[in-house]
């Protein structure tokens, strides 16, 4: 009987045990899926601070941190499904879950393909934040229903438990092995949860040593500041940065502290423009340019800074950081660039000025009509500089300003030419470099104005001379030696084309003179003459004017040459020349119309006045003392004919016929004499018309 109860007593105990540890089982079920719970929300957790690590960083070794909880996600919620196999209502919630699940790391998924490919695609990247966050919402209220109802499934089973073992205490004498075998289990779970935490801690240590290696290893600088403005966070770089700088908050010092300029390089920042600032206030700042003058001096850096708010997983701000890449290598290339471009086009619209300048100065007919060209000119293509065109003299012996512009009155107007440098030296002379002004300048220093010689094939001619107080309003000593090279090279190329131009011009002018001059006595010639008389007598038929013509030569011409030699008679022929020239109005041509012939156009003269002109120059004439070789050669005597336009011809031919006929008869009549023409119609005798 004792062995039957015994026995009864062992078969209701081990019942009771068994009921007990179904109880347990179902208890430590219920653990189980709560604990693959806690690992499904931990992984996608994971998933999703990976991908915002990648995103920000842009490890490649996050890409594996992602891909492992991503897999592990899917894993854990497999397993969710088999354990709950028996729970139709928790099966019903697991459904729920599933497709937020698998929105949220499709969209996670999404993202991070999303950045490898476009990187910089900020719009999309919001878009894919928003449904991120929205879905995690969604998914992470189911999360805690299905948590809440196996919560309460477990309380449910634990106070089975409870009251299970209360009975087996009271019927099984073995309740203390119960007892221990419950905390057994209690240890088990505790050692779990602790091996759980520490893997966690360890991970996130590791993910804290990568995160501080990236911001080593980053050659931008990276800070951050907390809410507050206070910065909390700068890399190696960042610290270099702000080497010496006592800047540890956004304060209203903060950009004169740290020498932060606008792109104009004067401007300070204010501190709610800063990038930081912005991004506290929850603003992106992408692409902008900061010039760093650091305030104990140094060479200015330029910085791009590119930043944003931080927020946690809720979207709450926690602080800002700002990304600061130095560009100052990049900037220097584009302003080398800027300035390359600049002095091409500068260096085309000289030529093309330059060119039209050449144009201008062939085209003028005369030395006077190029130097009033010049002036008009030169003040465009010399950069509206004060300046003067010099030319020396016919003796050689001083520099006259022959054209000005712009007021410029900081030079003589005429000098010597041993007063400037650049005549002296035959090449340009002021500027930079230069010791002592000119005598010519009035200024203290030779490095405000410049002076080009105009040397066209070997013979100065004169000096351009322009100011150039224009090239030290540049921005930079830089710019101002640019100026300077500039002009300097625009002068020389204007004095070299003016200076042709003149020598052009002068050469022409010297064979028109010749070509319309008399080599020996300087008075024009026949054919100049022919040309003048049409030009004349048209003038005068247009104006009603009178014209006289006056035909001369000196008497017995042949015997005096006969008798001193035809050297003395181009002696007496340059003497004659002399008087005439002396004698006539500046209007007046006087030609040598051949041999010892002469003849003079008049204009606007009758005959009468023609005769007093004539009756002058006749009687200093006959008034010379001319010697040669110690010996008197005799009074000189001229007979002379006048014709009137349009009285005696109205055509050059007819008027020179006439002018002859009354010399003619002028010869006849004695020599030494003037007539004046008459027809020989003409019912007054010619001794009336006789001088």
């Amino acid at each position: 009987m004792a062995l039957i109860t015994l026995a009864t007593i062992a078969w209701f105990s081990f019942q009771r045990n068994r009921s007990t540890e179904e109880k347990d089982q179902l208890v430590s079920h219920s653990r189980d899926v709560l604990e693959a719970s806690e690992l499904f929300r931990s992984h996608v957790y994971d998933a999703a601070a990976s991908r915002r690590a990648y995103s920000l960083w842009r490890d490649p070794a996050q890409l594996e941190v992602f891909s492992r909880a991503y897999k592990s996600a899917l894993a854990d919620f497999a397993t969710l499904r088999k354990l709950t196999v028996d729970n139709t209502e928790q099966q019903i919630s697991l459904t729920q879950i599933e497709p937020l699940m698998n929105a949220r790391l499709a969209i996670l998924k999404e993202s991070v393909e999303l950045h490898q490919k476009s990187p910089d695609d900020t719009k999309q990247q919001n878009a894919l934040n928003d449904r991120s966050a929205r879905i995690s919402t969604q998914l992470t209220e189911q999360i805690d229903v299905f948590d809440r109802a196996e919560r309460g499934l477990l309380q449910e089973r634990t106070a089975a438990a409870q009251v299970s073992y209360q009975r087996k205490t009271r019927v099984n004498a073995f309740l203390g092995i119960s007892v221990f075998f419950f905390l057994i289990l209690t240890l088990a779970l505790l050692n779990s949860e602790l091996s759980r935490r520490e893997h966690a801690e360890r991970t996130a240590a590791e993910q804290k040593e990568l995160l501080q290696s990236i911001l080593d290893s980053c050659s931008d600088a990276v800070i951050v500041a907390d809410p507050s403005g206070k910065i909390i966070l700068r890399n190696p770089v960042g610290i270099r940065y702000n080497a010496g700088a006592p800047a540890e908050e956004l304060s209203e010092e903060y950009p004169e502290i740290l020498g932060l300029y606008k792109s104009d390089r004067n401007t300070l920042f204010k501190t709610q423009e800063l990038p930081l600032s912005r991004a506290l206030a929850g603003e992106s700042a992408n692409g902008l340019e900061i010039c760093v003058r650091p305030p104990g001096g140094g060479e200015p850096r330029w910085m791009l800074a590119a930043g944003g708010p931080l927020l946690n997983r809720r979207g709450e701000k926690q602080g800002g950081v700002v990304f600061l890449r130095d560009i100052t290598d990049r900037k220097k290339a584009d302003e080398q660039l800027t300035t390359a471009l600049q002095e091409s086009e500068m260096l085309a619209g000289e030529s093309r000025e330059l060119s039209e300048l050449g144009d201008a100065l062939q085209s003028c007919q005369t030395v006077d009509e190029a130097y009033k060209m010049c002036e008009k000119v030169l003040s465009g293509i010399l950069g509206l500089r004060p300046g003067a065109l010099f030319i020396i003299n016919s003796s050689r012996d001083l520099v006259e300003s022959t054209a000005t512009w712009n007021n410029c009155s900081t030079t003589e107007p005429v000098f010597h030419l041993d007063d400037c440098w650049s005549l002296r030296r035959g090449k340009p002379y002021g500027g930079a470099g230069s010791p002592l002004p000119c005598a010519h300048v009035h200024m203290p220093d030779a490095t405000n104005y410049l002076c080009v010689p105009l040397a066209p094939q070997g013979e100065t001619l004169g000096v351009l001379y322009v100011e150039d107080d224009t090239s030290y309003l540049a921005p930079s000593l830089q710019a101002v030696r640019f100026e300077q090279v500039a002009l300097k090279r625009r002068a020389v190329a204007v004095a070299e084309r003016v200076s042709l131009a003149l020598a052009n011009l002068k050469l022409r002018e010297i064979l028109r003179n010749q070509s319309i001059r008399d080599p020996l006595t300087g008075l024009f010639n026949r054919r100049y003459l022919e040309e003048s008389l049409n030009r004349e007598l048209h003038r005068a038929n247009r104006a009603g004017r009178n014209v006289s013509l006056v035909m001369l030569d000196l008497d017995h011409f042949k015997h005096f040459n006969d008798t001193f030699g035809h050297q003395v008679g181009d002696v007496l022929l340059k003497e004659i020349a002399g008087v005439i020239k002396n004698r006539v109005r500046a209007g007046d041509l006087a030609c040598r119309y051949g041999g010892e012939e002469f003849s003079l156009i008049l204009a606007e003269v009758d005959t009468e006045g023609a005769r007093k002109c004539l009756e002058a120059i006749r009687e200093a004439i006959k008034h010379l003392s001319l010697h040669h070789r110690g010996q008197t050669l005799g009074t000189v005597t001229i007979s002379a004919g006048i014709a009137a336009y349009p009285t005696d011809g109205d055509n050059p031919e007819d008027l020179i016929r006439a002018a002859d006929e009354a010399l003619y008869r002028a010869k006849k009549a004695g020599r030494d004499r003037i007539v004046i023409y008459e027809p020989l119609e003409s019912n007054v005798k010619p001794a009336n018309r006789t001088i």
